[in-house]
C-alpha cells in the first residue's frame, strides 16, 4: 500500500493550517493592541509633562517675572531628572533667555527611525502668565521642553518585542494542541479506515468487514464506514446483476446475427432502387444548376440596370454648392432602401431668393424611383415658367402639376401616386426665413441654449387621386441667428424598428440625438445620427428611404 509522505499528509496540514490561522488572528489582534497601546501612551505622555509643567508653572512665572536666572536654572535643571527630557528653556516676553538646558540622549536608549511615532507629542509649549498684586495676570514669557522621541519610541518598540514574544509563544501551543486533538479524534481513525478499504477484493467486495472505531459508533465516520460498507453490498449485487446480463446479452447477439443476415438481404435490394434514384436525382440537380445560372445572370442584370438608375437618380441631386453664401453650413444624408428610392430634394438660387424642398414619394425603389422625376420635372416647370417663389404657393401648384402630368385629376384614373413635401425660402443675407410643409415633414429648429422646437405643417398629402390636398397650405415665419441650425428629414430616419423590446425609434427620440450633440458640425452631427440608428436596428432591416437636411443659414 502506498503511504503518504508527511508534508502531504493531513496531520501536517492540519498543523500548517491551524498555526496560519492562529498567526493571522495573533498579527490582527496583536496590530490593534500596539495601535492602543501607543494612543495609550501618547495620552499617558501628554498628561504626565502637562502635570509637571503644572507643577513648575508658578515656579517659572516667578523667575520670569523677576528676572531670576537662578532660580531659571535650578527648575530648568529639575525637569532634566526626567530621562525622555533633552531640551529645557525659560524665555521672558521680551524674548531674553534665562535658563536653557539641552543633551543628547544614550545611544542605547533611543531608537533610531521610529521617532515619527511620538514626534507629535515631543514638544511643549507653555505661556507664562504673573498677577500683579492689585492688578490684572499678563505674559511674562514662556516656557519650552522637548522630548526625545527616540527614547520614548524604544520604551514602546521594547514593550511590543515583549508582547509579540509572548503571543508566538501562545500561538504554537495552541497550535499544537488542537493538531494533537484532531489527530487523536479524527485522522487515526481515518487511517485506519483508509488501510482497511486498500484490503477489498475487487472481485467480492461484499466479503468486506469495516473496521471497528472505537468512539466512532454514532458520529460521522461511523456513518462513513456504515455507508462504505452498503456501497461495497451494492457493488457486489451489481457484479452479479453483471454477469447474469453478460449471459442474457450473449444470447440476444446471436438472435441479432441472424436478424442482420436478413436485413443485408434487403438493403442490397434497396441499394438497387435508390441508385436508379440518385441518376434522376443527378439529372434533376442538373437542370436546376442550369435554372439558378439562368436566374444568377437574370439578376445580375436587374442590379446593373439598379445601379444605372441610381447614377440618373443621383445626377439629378443637386449640389448644396448653388446656394453659394446664402447658407452657413449645409449637410445632405440621401440613403434609398434600395438602389434608387422616393425620396428626393432640391436647392435652388436665383439671385438672392434660395430655395430649399424635400419630397418624400409613393414607395421605394424603382417606382419611387419615376415618381421623383415626374416630381423633379413639375417642380422645373414652376420656378421656370411660372416663376413661383413662396413655400405655400409652390406646394399647391406642386400637387395640380403632379395630379396633371399622372393623369390623377380624374377620379377613373389607374394611378394613385403623390408624395409629402416641405419648403423653405429666403433672401440671401436676411435672418427671416418661410416655410411650409404637407404631410409627414416637420422642421426642426435648434436655437442655442433653447429646447428643440418641431414645427409641423398642414396634414394631408399632394398628387393623390384618392387623397386630398389641404385647402390652404399655410406658411410659418421662421427668425434665425448665429448657430441656429435646422433639420428636415423623411420619415424614414424616425420609422427605424429596433431597440429592447423592438418597437419604432420615433421622431422624439432622434430630435433628442439631434439636441445632445448641437456642438458638433453637421458633418458630424448626420455621420453620428446615421451610426445611432445603425446601432439602434442591429440585425434589423430598414423599412425606407431616408433623407436628412440639416443647414445652419448664418
Amino acid at each position: 500500500m502506498r503511504r503518504v509522505a508527511f508534508r502531504y499528509g493531513l496531520t501536517f496540514q492540519q498543523a500548517a493550517m491551524t498555526l496560519l490561522v492562529v498567526l493571522v488572528l495573533g498579527i490582527m489582534v496583536g496590530a490593534g493592541r500596539i495601535f492602543v497601546d501607543w494612543r495609550a501612551m501618547h495620552v499617558e505622555t501628554r498628561s504626565n509633562i502637562g502635570k509637571v509643567l503644572a507643577l513648575v508653572e508658578g515656579s517659572a512665572a516667578e523667575a520670569a517675572y523677576q528676572l531670576h536666572p537662578e532660580l531659571a536654572r535650578r527648575l530648568v535643571d529639575g525637569l532634566l531628572v526626567f530621562d525622555p527630557v533633552v531640551h529645557v528653556e525659560l524665555r521672558t516676553d521680551f524674548g531674553r533667555i534665562l535658563a536653557l538646558r539641552a543633551r543628547e540622549p544614550d545611544a542605547g536608549s533611543i531608537a533610531p527611525g521610529w521617532g515619527w511615532l511620538f514626534e507629535d507629542a515631543s514638544h511643549y509649549r507653555l505661556r507664562l502668565e504673573y498677577g500683579v498684586p492689585g492688578g490684572e495676570r499678563e505674559d511674562v514669557g514662556q516656557l519650552r521642553l522637548d522630548l526625545s522621541p527616540e527614547m520614548l519610541a524604544r520604551r514602546f518598540l521594547h514593550r511590543v518585542a515583549r508582547d509579540a514574544v509572548f503571543e508566538l509563544v501562545r500561538s504554537l501551543f495552541i497550535s499544537a494542541l488542537v493538531v494533537a486533538i484532531f489527530y487523536f479524534m479524527i485522522t487515526r481513525p481515518l487511517l485506519r479506515l483508509g488501510r482497511a478499504i486498500a484490503e477489498v477484493d475487487p472481485d467480492a467486495p461484499g466479503d468486506w468487514l469495516p473496521p471497528r472505531l472505537k468512539g466512532h459508533g454514532r458520529d460521522e465516520l461511523g456513518l462513513l464506514s456504515e455507508h462504505l460498507r452498503r456501497l461495497l453490498q451494492s457493488s457486489q449485487r451489481g457484479l452479479d446483476q453483471r454477469d447474469l446480463a453478460q449471459r442474457e446479452l450473449t444470447l440476444l447477439n446471436q438472435e441479432l446475427e441472424r436478424r442482420v443476415e436478413a436485413r443485408t438481404l434487403e438493403l442490397e435490394r434497396a441499394l438497387g432502387d435508390l441508385e436508379r434514384q440518385k441518376t434522376e436525382v443527378e439529372r434533376a440537380f442538373s437542370e436546376l444548376d442550369l435554372t439558378h445560372r439562368h436566374l444568377a445572370l437574370a439578376n445580375q442584370q436587374l442590379l446593373e440596370s439598379h445601379r444605372y438608375a441610381r447614377r440618373i437618380q443621383t445626377s439629378m441631386l443637386p449640389d448644396s454648392a448653388v446656394l453659394g453664401d446664402a447658407v452657413h453650413e449645409i449637410q445632405v444624408h440621401w440613403e434609398p432602401l434600395h438602389q434608387v428610392g422616393g425620396d428626393w430634394y432640391w436647392f435652388a438660387r436665383r439671385g438672392e431668393r434660395c430655395l430649399l424642398l424635400l419630397a418624400d414619394c409613393t414607395g421605394h425603389g424603382v417606382p419611387g424611383a419615376f415618381i421623383t422625376l415626374v416630381v423633379a420635372a413639375a417642380l422645373e416647370h414652376l420656378l421656370h415658367h411660372r416663376g413661383l417663389a413662396a413655400p405655400g404657393l409652390i406646394l399647391q401648384a406642386l400637387d395640380l402639376e403632379v395630379r396633371r402630368r399622372l393623369r390623377q385629376q380624374n377620379p377613373g384614373a389607374e394611378s394613385d401616386d403623390g408624395l409629402d413635401a416641405a419648403a423653405l425660402c429666403w433672401e440671401a443675407g436676411e435672418r427671416q426665413l418661410r416655410f411650409a410643409s404637407v404631410g409627414s415633414i416637420p422642421l426642426l429648429a435648434m436655437v442655442p441654449g433653447e429646447p428643440i422646437e418641431v414645427i409641423r405643417g398642414a396634414r394631408g398629402h399632394l398628387g393623390y387621386r384618392s387623397l386630398a390636398a389641404p385647402n390652404v397650405i399655410a406658411e410659418r415665419s421662421i427668425q434665425v441667428g448665429p448657430g441656429t441650425t435646422l433639420y428636415l428629414m423623411t420619415d424614414g430616419v424616425p420609422d427605424q424598428m429596433g431597440g429592447t423590446p423592438r418597437r419604432l425609434l420615433g421622431r422624439r427620440k432622434v430630435a433628442a440625438w439631434l439636441e445632445a450633440h448641437c456642438e458638433l458640425g453637421l458633418a458630424d452631427q448626420v455621420a453620428g445620427l446615421s451610426r445611432m440608428l445603425a446601432d439602434y436596428r442591429r440585425d434589423e432591416a430598414r423599412r425606407d428611404d431616408m433623407t436628412l437636411i440639416a443647414l445652419r443659414p448664418i
